[in-house]
């Protein structure tokens, strides 16, 4: 394996490795359970809207005036947009029944017969607009937006102090502003005035341009966004902010990070933030420039219990290690290109995971170790389960922080392994700069068109087992040692039927005590034979050493090698159904060394240790009721079942 991104990783001595808090394994379940934002229910449009390919959104004017103090919205949002069709006859907008559109005017005209139903707002053309031609109208509406509980238009406190903000992702920005809730067009650009009480300051994307008074206690603030962004990644918030400025020196020039922070929080805030520096650098180099580096990155705290990448100002509800990580990592992965179905949200989440893991393994490496076992322990939790969501209807789903995200992290680390970190990063790199991709949506399959463009693999049977495939495999790994060379039986079985076989390659290191020497095994079946030449007398034989694999419940052990492919035997278990005791055999002589009992999660809940032995006695009393897998494991065979317990 190429190892570009280690030589990198030791090139540099970073002092933050000393400051980073203990890893929290629970941190990233946090983050996940955040970011499933808003409508946890159905939602009966996922993705598109009914006419969103008929027009091309080019611009967005958007007024607001909101008061902290009151949950309310008045707002202007002016549309410019550009017909992909020939007699183009109206546009729509997804925008909640709730809100009251209170006019819509084209070119000064105010227009009477639109339609609001069902969350949409259609708006007939004066004239009908043919391809290509650009046209604007200016929505005017006003109201309470829904309180959906989990995001989208919140008000709330900090230390007594009113706050509103946003957080539209997946579906809720039709909850507070009328747009295009999609993942096809991204808005090319937007200009936002908040107004609200001169007590209070307001958070946007882009650059503030200006603020001024605008009467009656009140201040405007004016953010400018030049850079193509999808409808959910728009967003404000607006408390009693203060503000201060770090800087990171990327390739492009020197950076400004804004904070915008609650000023009860200012000490702790300006102690934390300064590590966004350290991973704005990183990602900086390791991939591609900074995406809105014309700009400026920040944070702005609100209250939710994690964070919202929003487009060059992340919601934070603090500055954690993993938190800051995470969220900087979306403005490549998930801002600058972003996942084209929701089906496909591990391009954004995954990303985001897996990148924060990238940021231990530089500048924490003491909790690189903990960050990969715990995501995997994440994975195995359960049997099943793909990184593709088959359900875009299930928010809850969208954002399984076991699947979108963590499995979503290992299935590139894993990927990583196949390929190679030279490999690997070019064709990120490749994949972030292609221009039908950078700066809009991409699939699965167009990220795994890069990978293969640049090893020269063909990984469609890799994406089959570890993407829309799901659950893990498990191994048990079989050596004799003869001289300088070891011989392998390896038996693999898998968690869910979807998958056949998992093809992958295995990690071995042989060992001596003083020195070690890696290899890899190449898995195409569910049982396979090798010989590795070992250039010393080792003693000690170690599978997947530095948590490559996405696998659990494994065995490894000195074996009888045989010469023909041992039988994958049926169990005996008698009685079943039972409640006390179970005598579990293969039905045909055969000796076994150890029986291993696992719950319908995976989780090992017995296991029993007896050399050479035909016939296990084992007691379930004390299992709760359900389905458990049972399986035996002899020296060339594993055996497997199941037991009911009622």
């Amino acid at each position: 394996m190429k190892q570009t991104l280690a030589v990198f990783l030791l090139a540099t001595s970073m002092q933050l490795a000393a400051q980073t808090p203990p890893f929290d394994p629970a941190t990233l379940d946090q983050i996940a359970e955040s970011e499933a934002k808003a409508h946890l229910g159905k939602h009966l449009a996922p993705d598109v809207v009914a006419a969103s390919d008929d027009y091309d959104i080019q611009y967005h004017r958007m007024a607001w005036s909101v008061d902290p103090n009151v949950r309310y919205i008045q707002g202007s949002v002016t549309t410019h947009f550009k017909s992909r069709t020939n007699g183009l006859a109206s546009i729509a907008f997804d925008l909640v029944d709730s809100l009251q559109v209170t006019s819509v005017t084209w070119h000064g005209q105010v227009l009477t017969n639109h339609t609001h139903l069902n969350n949409i707002l259609t708006i007939p053309l004066v004239q009908p607009l043919n391809l290509g031609l650009i046209d604007s109208l200016t929505v005017q509406y006003q109201g309470i937006p829904p309180n959906t509980g989990f995001g989208s238009f919140e008000k709330s406190e900090h230390n007594g102090v009113p706050i509103i903000w946003t957080l539209s992702e997946p579906y809720g920005a039709r909850d507070w502003w009328p747009n295009k809730q999609d993942l096809s067009d991204k808005i090319d650009s937007i200009d936002v005035f908040v107004t609200c009480p001169e007590a209070y300051r307001a958070a946007g994307n882009g650059l503030l341009v200006s603020e001024y008074p605008t009467g009656n206690g009140n201040k405007t603030y004016h953010w400018r966004h030049r850079h193509p962004i999808a409808s959910y990644l728009v967003a404000f918030a607006v408390t009693n902010y203060v503000q201060y400025t770090d800087y990171a020196e990327i390739t492009t020039g020197t950076l400004p990070i804004l904070n915008y922070v609650f000023p009860e929080n200012l000490t702790t805030a300006q102690s934390q933030t300064p590590q966004t520096v350290d991973f704005m650098e990183f990602f900086d180099s390791l991939f591609i420039s900074y995406p809105f580096h014309d700009e400026k990155y920040g944070h702005a705290q609100f209250n939710w219990g994690g964070g919202m990448e929003h487009q060059t100002m992340s919601f934070m509800v603090n500055f954690g290690f993993e938190l800051v990580a995470h969220e900087l990592a979306h403005q490549w992965f998930g801002d600058h290109v972003t996942c084209g179905s929701w089906e496909d949200i591990w391009l954004n989440e995954g990303f985001a995971t897996y990148l924060t893991g990238l940021c231990y393994e530089r500048l924490a490496p003491q909790w690189w170790p903990n960050f990969r076992a715990a995501r995997l322990s994440s994975v195995v939790s359960q049997p099943g389960g793909s990184v593709w969501v088959n359900d875009t209807t299930n928010v809850s789903r969208i954002f399984s922080g076991r699947l979108s995200y963590s499995k979503g992290a290992l299935v590139l680390h894993q990927l990583r392994w196949l390929l190679g970190d030279e490999d690997f990063f070019a064709a990120l790199r490749n994949y972030l700069n292609d221009p039908a991709i950078g700066g809009s949506f991409a699939r699965t399959n167009e990220l795994q068109a890069h990978f293969e463009a640049v090893s020269g693999m063909d990984l469609q049977g890799y994406f089959n087992d570890w993407f829309y495939g799901e659950g893990f495999p498990t191994y048990h790994v079989f050596w004799l040692k003869d001289s300088l060379t070891a011989s392998f039986q390896i038996v693999q079985t898998q968690s869910h039927p979807s998958v056949d076989v998992f093809e992958m390659d295995l990690p071995l290191r042989f060992s001596d005590g003083t020195q070690t020497f890696d290899t890899r095994l190449h898995i195409t079946q569910n049982y396979q034979e090798f010989e590795v030449a070992v250039p010393f007398s080792f003693t000690e034989v170690i599978f997947d050493p530095e948590i490559w694999l996405i696998s659990a419940n494994n065995t490894i052990g000195q074996g009888v090698i045989s010469t023909s492919e041992p039988e994958i035997s049926p169990l005996s278990i008698v009685p079943n159904p039972a409640s006390n005791r179970v005598v579990v055999s293969a039905g045909d002589g055969q000796n076994f060394d150890q029986l291993l009992v696992y719950d319908a999660s995976g989780k090992l809940v017995l296991s029993q240790k007896q050399p050479n032995t035909t016939v296990f006695d084992i007691d379930v009393s004390g299992l709760a009721a359900g389905v458990y897998r049972v399986e035996l494991v002899g020296e060339k065979t594993v055996a497997t079942g199941k037991i009911i317990k009622p």
